[in-house]
């Protein structure tokens, strides 16, 4: 795989895409990294080399060792050395496809079926478990997972022309949490609900088990792995896992998303559709924001430093400062959902293990006061965020419980007032 050429199995437009729309507030370097190019297994991950990333994407097609090719699968070394280093909360984004038959000449102990990335993937620590590597489904009719949208040509969604090159992405069903879908499909004018689509995926799948040496817990508990997104076979309407994610910040490791297959990223699938036009460019805000997501916490800190002084000098925060938290919060929120999306907000409110118990207007609200009050002396370079995120989510959070203590006064004795009122 490469950035062109391949009979469109290539990453260019991706790249493209993400490189082309980064925010104002970061900076995206994209480099492709072929295991195999120069030799065979040439390219190891080591520690040096994860040193210089902060995310990696992992778009493997072999599917185990073979005889002259022992290396296919990561060694023990890259597996220790991924694991430190996603321990230190590098982002991990992890793909495959369908299953095809063991390869002629493979040990003969391993399952009929092998994923196509498997060599690449399975041993991932924590992201190897989000897939299913060593059987079904395949790229057979019968044994297929096909998210194919039909066209209104009457086409075979069986077949990958004209299919893959088609502009009908398949319509996700998105898994909501009050309401909302995670943060990776929300966009700036609404959910993200299309992806591209094909006609053979893989399977995701999510542990039984979470051992703590494996999956480790925070102080607000033990984050585990769900399913955000599904895709549907318009041939029998069987629903199929697409988009898995593990946000490992709540428990101090790196973040994962998985994928049913890497078809939802490849140039061939994403050919048919308009430059400029409605689907890439909500595709687009789907691949940055996967970007954003999976950043490390250390680097999220610079991002939101970025953040806070941006809109410590917006004529529209500081137009609503003296309306108590909320509205400055509110107002301060839309803007970041505009630059951002949602999940930038989110660490941005709540730089912390676990969810904020108190609303992200308050707190944003107050964190936007404590930074422009800092700024105020113009010594930018003084500018303490840590100390600044601090004292602001104090104050939202005493300006809560306020809150919380005048509505109880409030009620007090209402069990005396309804009963006088209604006899």
């Amino acid at each position: 795989m490469g950035l062109s050429g391949n009979n469109g199995f290539a990453l260019g437009i991706l790249r493209e895409l993400i490189v082309g729309n980064q925010p104002f507030f970061a900076q995206f370097e994209v480099e492709l990294i072929n295991r195999h190019e120069g030799g065979h297994a040439v390219n190891k991950l080591t520690a040096d080399l994860l040193g210089r990333y902060e995310q990696v994407w992992f778009f493997g097609l072999l599917q185990c060792n073979m005889p002259g090719e022992p290396e296919n699968e990561l060694v023990d070394a890259e597996v220790a050395a991924l694991r430190s280093w996603m321990d230190a909360g590098g982002g991990v984004f992890v793909s495959g496809d369908h299953s095809n038959p063991r390869p002629a000449g493979a040990d003969p102990s391993l399952p009929d079926y092998l994923n196509l990335g498997r060599a690449l993937g399975h041993r991932i620590p924590r992201a190897g478990e989000l897939r299913v590597w060593n059987d079904r489904p395949d790229s057979s009719v019968e044994f297929s997972h096909n998210t194919h949208q039909p066209d209104p040509w009457g086409s075979d969604i069986d077949m990958p022309i004209p299919n893959d090159l088609d502009p009908y992405p398949q319509e996700l069903i998105l898994r909501k949490r009050a309401g909302r879908p995670h943060a990776l499909f929300q966009g700036r004018r609404g959910p993200i609900t299309v992806f591209p689509d094909h006609m053979h995926e893989g399977q995701l799948l999510i542990p039984e088990r979470y051992p703590e040496d494996v999956w480790p817990t925070g102080r607000t508990g033990q984050p585990k792995p769900e399913i955000v997104a599904r895709g549907t076979d318009k041939r029998n309407g069987q629903v199929y896992d697409v988009s898995s994610v593990y946000d490992g910040a709540a428990a101090g490791v790196g973040r994962i998303v998985a994928d049913s297959t890497w078809h939802h990223y490849f140039d061939i699938n994403l050919w048919g559709f308009q430059k400029g036009g409605e689907v890439l460019d909500r595709l687009t805000e789907y691949y940055v924001n996967l970007v954003l997501w999976l950043t490390p916490k250390p680097v999220k800190q610079e991002v939101n430093t970025r953040l806070l002084h941006w809109l410590s000098h917006s004529l529209s925060v500081r137009a609503v400062l003296p309306e108590g938290f909320r509205v400055p919060g509110i107002t301060a929120a839309g803007l970041v959902r505009e630059v951002g999306g949602q999940g930038v907000l989110d660490d941005l409110v709540w730089p912390l293990e676990g969810a904020p118990r108190v609303p992200e207007d308050l707190l944003l609200g107050a964190v936007v006061k404590e930074s422009v009050a800092a700024l105020s002396g113009g010594d930018v370079e003084a500018f303490d965020t840590v100390g600044v995120v601090e004292r602001g989510l104090r104050t939202g959070t005493e300006q809560y419980a306020a809150e919380l203590r005048a509505a109880l006064d409030e009620l007090d004795g209402m069990d005396e007032f309804i009963s006088q009122g209604l006899r």
